[in-house]
């Protein structure tokens, strides 16, 4: 038979087998996750998209909770609520539980008091919270309230006997009470639905069943009210490609199968006007007629963003966003009719079989020099496609997988020709060439002594992360639920450091140890170090509720990090190398990681990296302690945050305080010390530094230090 006849033989095979192969592992958790990475940063990369002009978020921010504490006042609730309608909102979204749930600890009074503000407010759309039971966690079961529904019915959609695949709530677990219900324009569910994968938000229920009746979710309930949609004629029908549209007005919505809508985000969170909830009420007060112009015609939508308080979860363009934002972007996409859907099955798998069957023929049939960049512009043909059909249509091709199976198809045609024609060697070669990071090949071709016993002192920055209180929580978890949450924490951190340009040196349990400055110089290696501290930190802080969703305990993280000498290179057996640095300079990173004990911090740094990062970063000087199994003494730093990043008026005020307060202190000016300590503590009534300071400063006023003193605390412990 001709040869080339066979090659396309074996050509049409490999593509058929990879593509029957991708499709397999693509049924698995990890691979599903990159496509949904790869659906991220598509958003990304398509950046803010055309939406409506007049959304509105009131937030309540940390000002809010400053001037007013939470649960905010109820008539200060009524209060906003009159101010907006009255300055012209077409519909408000209450997306807080907190004042429209009776409580026995609110008096009667203050729930008439609301109500009675609630009157000059005939537009305002409430929040319910419906318990949906997942695969899981069935939850607690309870009978169909009959009390709810009464109240809830007037604002729901009737099913009209249509039986569809939406969530059924097996009760509300917060509603508004029944008098609140009965003078609110409409309601809407707050339920959205973390990826069971990562736990980011890209998709909601439509709708939620409970007692016979459809409940929207709380952007579409606004967006029918913004639209004047009679609810009793919103009807839903099953669509061609094996979704689900609902016809409401003028709106045609299309959801998938199980009735969720995918989420097109218009921007980041600062896509939509916001102001703080105290500042409408300054502003009103202050009769700032400008102020409370933005809420002429507008959709105004009261939501809690303070981190203390609220749901925040992470979306695909934001680490951390308040739910609120959640449900804005869904009544903005109603609104602009913008929708996400996945590209028909048949035309996805038609265009993958091309595709497979194009690059594996033409890799068997052409030279090297010729197939690869024919497979590159067939890539990057498809990527193009891929991207403008989305951005254009909001149709979704999958990314990753075709590019999986193209790879397979690739690998095994050059893994054929290397068998049968003998170049194996230049076709691995060529491989690795193309894949395997270049500075770091380089580097170990210009000095092949990084693969031999032995290593060389050089300036390195070195980073200890350790998880508090891990052997107490893997007694209580048990080992499968451990490794579990380990993995997934260690993966998370592992990507910051790496992203940041870091060496990751080795896991020691729960805890991880690397450095910056090798096996490549690193010119901002401590700075670069202290990002990766920082990112470290909210990422955990990302983590917890992911973590709380499946009913793990949250953790607290301790980071050192110390800039000095060190010996760094390949260490170990003649059979057995393992890439390390070791000295000094790293013991006392270790040593610091441990030192946030003694001060409730989680975040510490020598004076060492200090000044090599000092203008770039926000820090408060802790301390100058001599640590166990040392003899000189170290000051030490608490890294706040960078230097360029936003912070409060109250972190400002204590830093401010903190600092006089160690100044006098440093000046022996105790009862100066004191007093500004306990100012700081005002503010910051957690802070277990301030209150050290203020003991010792105490002890100093009844029997002083010696003339030499200078200050050292000399650690006890590890």
């Amino acid at each position: 038979m001709n040869k080339k006849l066979i090659k396309t033989l074996f050509g049409i095979l490999f593509a058929i087998l990879s593509v029957g192969i991708t499709s397999l592992i693509f049924q698995l958790e990890f691979f599903q996750s990159l496509e949904h990475k790869a659906y991220d940063a598509l958003l990304r990369a398509r950046g803010e998209r055309t939406h409506t002009k007049n959304v509105v978020i009131v937030t309540i921010d940390e000002y809010s909770l400053k001037e007013m504490d939470y649960p905010l006042p109820r008539d200060k609730y009524g209060t906003l609520l009159a101010i907006l309608a009255q300055s012209g909102a077409v519909a408000i979204g209450v997306d807080d539980l907190f004042p429209t749930t009776r409580q026995d600890s609110i008096s009667q009074f203050e729930n008439d008091q609301f109500l009675f503000f609630h009157n000059y407010a005939p537009n305002v759309y409430h929040a319910i919270g419906p318990f949906v039971p997942s695969d899981d966690d069935q939850g607690e079961r309870r009978p169909i309230d009959p009390e709810a529904i009464k109240v809830l019915r007037q604002h729901s959609i009737p099913t009209n006997g249509a039986q569809f695949n939406f969530p059924r709530a097996t009760y509300i677990d917060e509603r508004p009470y029944d008098s609140l219900a009965n003078l609110a324009a409409g309601v809407g569910h707050i339920l959205i639905r973390q990826d069971s994968i990562d736990g980011i938000i890209r998709s909601v229920p439509f709708f939620v069943e409970y007692g016979g009746d459809y409940y929207p979710t709380f952007g579409a309930a606004l967006a029918f009210a913004a639209a004047q949609v009679n609810l009793d004629s919103v009807t839903v029908t099953e669509n061609e490609e094996g979704g689900l549209t609902v016809h409401a007005g003028q709106f045609e919505i299309p959801l998938d199968f199980h009735g969720y809508l995918q989420v097109d985000y218009a921007g980041g969170n600062d896509v939509y006007k916001q102001i703080s909830f105290q500042e409408v009420l300054d502003a009103f007060v202050k009769k700032d007629a400008a102020t409370l112009a933005m809420f002429k015609d507008a959709i105004v939508i009261i939501g809690p963003t303070a981190r203390s308080i609220g749901d925040h979860n992470p979306t695909p363009l934001s680490d951390i966003s308040p739910n609120c934002f959640v449900h804005a972007n869904v009544y903005d996409q109603i609104m602009m009719g913008k929708y996400i859907s996945p590209a028909p099955m048949n035309n996805q798998l038609l265009m993958v079989i091309v595709m497979a069957l194009l690059v594996s023929v033409i890799a068997i049939l052409l030279k090297l020099r010729w197939s690869f960049p024919v497979g590159v512009l067939i890539i990057a043909g498809y990527l193009f496609f891929a991207y403008s059909t989305f951005e254009n249509t909001g149709v979704v091709y999958s990314f990753v997988e075709p590019l999986f199976a193209l790879f397979f198809c690739y690998a095994s045609a050059m893994s054929y020709n290397a068998a049968t024609e003998g170049r194996q060697k230049a076709q691995i070669k060529g491989m690795f060439e193309k894949y395997v990071d270049k500075a770091v090949v380089k580097q170990i071709i210009d000095n092949p002594s990084l693969v031999k016993l032995g290593g060389e002192e050089r300036d390195l920055t070195t980073l200890f992360a350790d998880i508090e209180g891990f052997t107490r929580m893997a007694e209580q978890m048990g080992p499968q639920n451990t490794v579990g949450m380990l993995n997934s924490y260690l993966t998370e951190m592992s990507n910051i450091i790496i992203e940041n340009h870091g060496t990751i040196d080795k896991y020691i349990g729960d805890a991880i140890m690397s450095f910056w400055g090798a096996p490549l110089s690193d010119s901002d290696q401590a700075y670069n170090a202290c990002a990766a501290a920082i990112n470290m930190q909210r990422k955990l802080l990302a983590l917890h509720t992911k973590w709380i969703h499946f009913g793990r305990p949250v953790v607290n993280q301790r980071i050192g990090i110390n800039s000095g000498r060190a010996v760094v290179g390949n260490m170990g057996a003649e059979t057995r190398l393992n890439y390390t640095a070791i000295g000094d300079a790293v013991n006392l990173a270790s040593r610091l990681e441990g030192v946030n004990k003694e001060y409730g911090t989680r975040l510490l740094m020598s004076d060492n990296t200090y000044y090599k990062v000092k203008d770039r970063v926000l820090c408060r000087e802790m301390d100058l302690v001599v640590v166990m199994g040392k003899t000189e003494p170290v000051r030490i730093y608490e890294l706040i945050a960078l230097a360029d990043e936003v912070q409060t008026d109250a972190t400002k005020k204590f830093l401010e305080s903190y600092h006089n307060g160690l100044e006098a202190y440093k000046k022996r000016a105790w009862k100066s010390a004191i007093d500004q300590f306990q100012h700081a503590l005002s503010i910051r009534r957690d802070d277990i530094v301030s209150n050290l300071y203020i003991q010792r400063a105490t002890m100093f006023v009844d029997v002083p230090p010696p003339d030499d003193w200078n200050g050292v605390f000399v650690m006890t412990k590890k």
